[in-house]
């Protein structure tokens, strides 16, 4: 086991509550301030990430405003890839589930390609490497009348203006002068929670969603305890499952699409449904030895890459008191039988599997990270103090795919994290048989010297 720190990708303008990763290269991630007029947006924003020879690092290409409800869950699918007429560059089409209060409500977003024009390059990437010393780096440019004027203006005006440079400035000096971003396009608005007729001031909410794989479906949950299955991508309802007495609070398809698990903290309950005909399956039980513990979040995996295997992880933390530890555990994903557990210690938030099944990253709600091997539940590395408050959500990158790879550097696999301290970072596992860059110095010098060492007692 491994203690290493996080690379920060992004710094971002709210807390953070729902990331999502779209192709190899995009991720999504969305928060808010909620309704208080606290100046804190309730927004989404996508980042395209790349690798800038000394990390990963995320440029922001769209930000999204929507309105007075804050993003606290979403789901997201690529489809066509629109690409250059010199297929350089390319992007998806990204269809997106984001759950405002009570409705769902479901974008499109179109690839555009953005050309940066030549009188608003920034002045770093017209003069020579050589004097770039004299000059400070970022978003100096060359200084137009209108420009000069604008100063006297709004400050929020020269605030965007600012902005806009500097994603200018970054795909000019990097990656061209050419990106895309996306034209947001509202498909629709469906409720998918409703309140129950027993209780009046019942607060009514969307909690979790989540897409099929196949892209067939979309499931939605809330406070009303009922999971609601509804196609993609016309939005009809096509099965209404009473889950739960209280509200559902995490859900995950299983990847053959045939089964879904949710979550009821309210009433300690972690059950896997039958989304043909609606019953329930299980309901998966922790043996704890007469300890109450109560389940928190539960993610399906498959078994080293192969599809038709699967395995179900939960995290529970115990129902009262902070004497006992979490605990992962590991489920046949067939059987549900329990097969492994692993003790962690802190209290435990979020829950994330690598798409290849072989890594499982979980979140304290002390800010740190901690990654296990999916098959064993041992402990790979432990990210102290990867943020400064709690783990809101993980993702993973995909880990087959070339345009992720490259943005990953020399890592095997790396998850992404964000949390409420408004930070967007990045967690790397080393491939295998990889030697730290420091050994590889440090063998560099001994080998020097003793070669020097050598030609000196032979009077070379």
């Amino acid at each position: 086991m491994s203690t290493v720190k996080g690379e920060n990708v992004a710094s971002l303008s709210y807390p953070s509550y729902a990331v999502t990763v779209v192709s190899g290269r995009y991720v999504l991630v969305g928060g808010g301030g909620g309704a208080a007029k606290t100046g804190i947006k309730n927004q989404f924003d996508v980042y395209e990430l790349y690798h800038n020879g000394t990390q990963t690092v995320g440029e922001r290409v769209l930000s999204y405003d929507v309105g007075d409800a804050c993003i606290t869950n979403m789901a997201a699918w690529a489809g066509a890839v629109t690409a250059t007429p010199s297929k350089k560059l390319t992007a998806p089409m990204i269809s997106l589930a984001v759950g405002l209060e009570e409705r769902c409500v479901m974008l499109r977003l179109n690839p555009m390609l953005k050309t940066v024009k030549q009188d608003e390059m920034p002045i770093e990437s017209l003069i020579p490497s050589k004097e770039k010393g004299h000059h400070a780096a970022g978003i100096l440019r060359k200084r137009r009348t209108s420009e000069k004027s604008a100063e006297e203006g709004s400050t929020e005006k020269e605030d965007i203006r600012e902005e806009k440079l500097r994603r200018r400035s970054i795909n000019t000096t990097l990656r061209g002068n050419k990106y895309f971003t996306f034209d947001v396009e509202k498909v629709c608005s469906i409720e998918t929670v409703f309140k129950k007729k027993s209780v009046a001031d019942d607060e009514v909410y969307q909690k979790c969603c989540g897409v099929s794989p196949d892209g067939r479906f979309l499931v939605t949950a809330g406070t009303d305890g009922h999971i609601r299955l509804w196609s993609l991508p016309d939005m009809k309802k096509i099965k209404d499952i009473k889950a739960h007495d209280k509200e559902v609070d995490d859900l995950h398809i299983k990847p053959d699409a045939k089964q879904v698990v949710s979550v009821c903290k309210p009433t300690r309950e972690c059950c896997v449904w039958d989304l043909k005909d609606g019953k329930k399956v299980i309901q998966v039980a922790l043996q704890t030895n007469g300890v109450k513990y109560k389940c928190f979040r539960a993610r399906y995996g498959i078994v080293e890459g192969d599809l038709k295997r699967t395995r179900l992880f939960t995290i529970s933390n115990p129902s009262s008191g902070s004497k006992n530890p979490a605990i992962v555990a590991k489920w046949c994903g067939k059987t549900y039988r329990q097969e492994r557990t692993q003790a962690l210690p802190g209290t435990l938030g979020s829950l994330a599997l690598s798409d290849d099944g072989r890594y499982l990253a979980t979140g304290s709600m002390g800010g740190t990270v901690f990654v296990l091997i999916a098959f064993s539940l041992q402990q790979l590395q432990v990210i102290e103090d990867a943020h400064s408050m709690f783990i809101t959500g993980l993702e993973w990158l995909h880990t087959d795919n070339k345009e992720s790879q490259m943005v990953r550097g020399f890592s095997d696999a790396s998850v992404l994290s964000i949390s409420c301290d408004n930070t967007l970072k990045i967690h790397h596992i080393p491939r295998q048989g990889m030697v730290p860059v420091w050994v590889v110095a440090v063998l560099a010098v001994i080998v020097l010297c003793a070669a020097f060492l050598l030609a000196n007692y032979l009077g070379l």
